[in-house]
């Protein structure tokens, strides 16, 4: 079958190679990181405790050569279900130079959640901080597969617990020096958990070339070369997502210093930007809301930050105003979209257009499809199919999904639908698993949560389909509200803004929180829990 060319997006090349005379990833880490020197590369922000790029060197090699001597190297999978700390790059980079695969782990998961991961993935050993541990004690009998846990935390609970202080001491067995394992560049090195906004999540295989292409385009990428001042990151974004461990091999491969939290707490976050000097900060929506709404923001002299990078979730345009007015010294506010399918992101924002989150990156291409898979023109609204080095090699032990999400042809069908102008820029709409069925209209939420966000009294929304008989389904809105407002309030301020088929004919709930991944998306399958199973509204 011929592929059709009009209107397909290329990204163009990359100015440099994605380092070809290196045989692997972790071939190329062992190479940038004796580069980098003795600069600081991890700071924790709670302690002030760094780790240099020499250090994060010795570290890495003595744990690596300390996984292979445990049975551990290609076709192995090691998990890591922490909070953020300056140990899991060490774990994540030492794993990668082993030849094993990484598997990060969100250390909220529920018992359910991680019985269904490990018995797909099977990971030979856990990386752990004690939260997780004992979430993974009460399951381990059931996943033989486990052989050993090593607590970051130096806790010990039982005795398959190995302390990370003494896994990585150095002693005449592992020598450091560098031993790179025979791997091809299309062999899986990390699996990322798809969001599982709508199911139980499935496990993103990305390769050794996968990886490298990504760092290979952040090390020319202009919202890093051109900014201002020298880059110090937010290392906030949960490293267990793809979008924070990519910036963990970003500070590692190409020298950009990070400042790391284990959590948000709003002091802790604003904080930190003030007391280290953050000049770029990585972002999702929630935290952006938080920084143009919250009063405490107030506070804290924020004025080094120069640039922010959202990506994860829409970001409203009201809301980036917001961002924008209240820290003037802010040069730009740049959004992006990707999915842990494309090993990050594909399109990121290079103007400042309303709404847009930019053009195609180089070495992808990008397209608008219907439902007969036909390539649309400008501001035909249709699915975002994504082709190139940064598309995943496939769900792990899922080859019907797999195939389901990637055509004959190799584009990667992404599940969200948007659209391109005249100028090649792209808007995304929504989820198409999210979209809103109204009398034959497709409503996007996005767009009704973006006016909810725009009201001064609401700091957060969120809206979903309730079922219908007459309409198949009606907008129903869930609101957080700083001042108390009613029903008919916010209805009436949606009319005000929206064309009638995007009406909260479906009602307003009050909560006190939006639930939410740990990279910002909504988790609408929650809310709609909240719902009655069907109504019959009036025609």
């Amino acid at each position: 079958m011929s592929e059709q060319r009009e209107h397909v997006f290329y990204g163009g090349s990359l100015i440099g190679s994605i380092d070809c005379d290196c045989s692997s990833l972790g071939s190329l880490i062992l190479k940038r990181l004796s580069e980098n020197g003795k600069d600081e590369a991890f700071i924790d922000a709670i302690s002030g405790e760094s780790i240099r790029y020499d250090q994060l060197l010795e570290c890495v090699l003595i744990l690596s050569h300390r996984l292979r001597s445990c049975g551990i190297g290609k076709g192995s999978v090691v998990a890591i279900m922490s909070e953020n700390s300056n140990k899991f790059p060490i774990a994540a980079l030492g794993t990668i130079c082993s030849g094993a695969v990484v598997l990060p782990l969100n250390p909220s998961y529920t018992e359910t959640e991680l019985n269904h991961i490990l018995s797909l993935t099977n990971p030979q050993l856990i990386f752990a901080s004690t939260k997780a541990l004992h979430t993974l004690l009460s399951i381990h009998s059931q996943h033989p597969c486990i052989k050993q846990f090593i607590s970051f935390d130096n806790c010990v609970i039982n005795h398959k617990i190995i302390l990370f202080d003494k896994f990585v001491e150095h002693t005449d067995s592992y020598p450091v020096t560098a031993s790179d394992p025979v791997l091809l560049k299309d062999d899986v090195t990390l699996m990322v958990l798809s969001s599982g906004t709508t199911g139980f999540p499935k496990a993103v295989q990305l390769t050794h070339y996968n990886v490298m292409t990504v760092i290979a385009y952040m090390r020319e990428d202009p919202r890093y070369t051109q900014l201002s001042v020298p880059i110090r990151l937010l290392g906030l974004l949960p490293f267990y997502h793809v979008y924070g461990f990519m910036l963990t091999l970003n500070v590692a491969c190409n020298h950009y210093p990070m400042v790391v939290l284990p959590r948000f707490e709003p002091d802790l976050f604003l904080r930190s930007i003030q007391n280290h000097q953050i000049t770029m900060a990585n972002l999702v929506p929630p935290l952006m809301v938080f920084l143009a709404k919250h009063p405490a923001v107030d506070n804290y002299d924020l004025s080094s930050l120069r640039a922010i990078l959202c990506g994860a979730a829409p970001l409203s345009k009201h809301i980036e105003d917001q961002v924008l007015k209240r820290l003037p010294h802010v040069q730009s506010v740049r959004t992006a979209y990707g999915m842990s399918e494309t090993s990050l992101g594909v399109l990121s924002k290079v103007n400042d257009k309303a709404g847009s989150v930019g053009r195609v990156h180089k070495t992808s291409w990008v397209k608008i499809v219907d439902n007969s898979g036909n390539s649309l023109g400008p501001y035909e609204v249709g699915e975002i199919c994504v082709k190139g080095p940064l598309v995943m090699k496939g769900y792990y032990r899922d080859a019907e999904a797999t195939n389901q999400s990637i055509d004959e042809q190799g584009w990667l069908h992404s599940g969200d639908t948007g659209y391109f102008d005249d100028e090649g820029d792209f808007f995304i709409v929504d989820r198409i698993k999210d979209l809103i069925k109204y009398k034959g209209f497709q409503v996007a939420p996005a767009e009704i949560e973006s006016v909810l966000l725009s009201h001064e009294a609401i700091r957060d929304a969120a809206v979903v389909g309730l079922p219908d008989d007459n309409c198949g389904e009606l907008p129903v809105a869930f609101v957080v509200q700083t001042d108390k407002l009613s029903e008919d309030q916010i209805k009436q301020f949606v009319e005000s803004k929206l064309s009638p088929q995007k009406h909260l004919r479906g009602g307003v709930y009050f909560v006190n929180e939006i639930p939410k991944t740990g990279s910002g998306k909504i988790l609408r399958r929650e809310l709609r829990k909240l719902l009655p199973k069907k109504t019959k509204a009036k025609l």
